[in-house]
């Protein structure tokens, strides 16, 4: 099952109409973002600096449905700054003959702290399709991509549609990140009943931007290394 706090983001979709592009999503907001490329968005282009695999499977026994997130960070090569991209990949759904499986949303958390994101999906990258919609967390903390048209996994046999996300790319001012982060995905299976909850899954160590140090703080020390320095030169 899920929150309650992830639920709420999710509904926040079903009520609220799309602007005709999609703009920097602060705290509290929702854009509806039309995709990108490095040709559109030169910014995109950089140096990987992360890039690993996390393992994910829905269900046991004779149904499961299985992906892998790859965790990516790129650092721009023009803002020197980095760009998070986690994006849902390798499905394989192990349910026999009837069951599909549909990702119909996922959520990240670990972004507190920064006032803009710039959020959008890259089209000219691996993956099928991008999200139609995400929102973001009063707190700023909480982001959750939702897709109009979920990512299918089919059945086993005879194998059909096995959609892949195509990358998030959430810019922010961060140089510095850490893989304390969680992703919840949230799915359903085709045999479910439509008022059914959604089943989710939680997995840990996804990249998340460490919020830099003000200027301040940096004056401070150097201060305070200048006055140690002093202090041992007098001694």
């Amino acid at each position: 099952m899920f929150s309650v706090r992830a639920l709420a983001a999710i509904a926040v979709f079903a009520i609220t109409s799309p602007p005709a592009v999609a703009a920097p999503l602060s705290p509290g907001g929702v854009i509806f973002p039309t995709g990108t490329s490095v040709a559109a968005d030169p910014d995109q282009a950089g140096v990987i600096v992360n890039d690993n695999l996390i393992d994910a499977a829905f269900g046991a026994g004779f149904f499961q449905a299985t992906y892998r997130v790859q965790n990516r960070v790129v650092l721009s090569n023009t803002l020197n700054t980095l760009s998070f991209r986690p994006r849902i990949r390798d499905p394989f759904n192990s349910g026999g003959f009837s069951e599909r499986f549909d990702i119909v949303a996922f959520s990240l958390t670990g972004f507190a702290g920064f006032n803009l994101l710039d959020v959008d999906f890259l089209t000219d990258a691996q993956g099928d399709k991008g999200p139609t919609s995400v929102s973001r967390s009063a707190d700023g903390d909480l982001l959750t991509f939702r897709y109009g048209d979920p990512l299918h996994n089919d059945f086993l046999n005879p194998p059909g549609v096995r959609d892949e996300s195509l990358f998030p790319a959430i810019k922010t001012n961060a140089t510095r990140f850490k893989n304390k982060g969680t992703m919840t995905l949230f799915g359903r299976r085709s045999d479910a009943d439509p008022n059914d909850p959604l089943i989710s899954l939680t997995i840990t160590g996804l990249a998340t931007p460490v919020v830099p140090l003000p200027a301040s703080v940096f004056l401070l020390l150097a201060g305070i290394a200048g006055l140690g320095a002093l202090g041992r030169k007098r001694s």
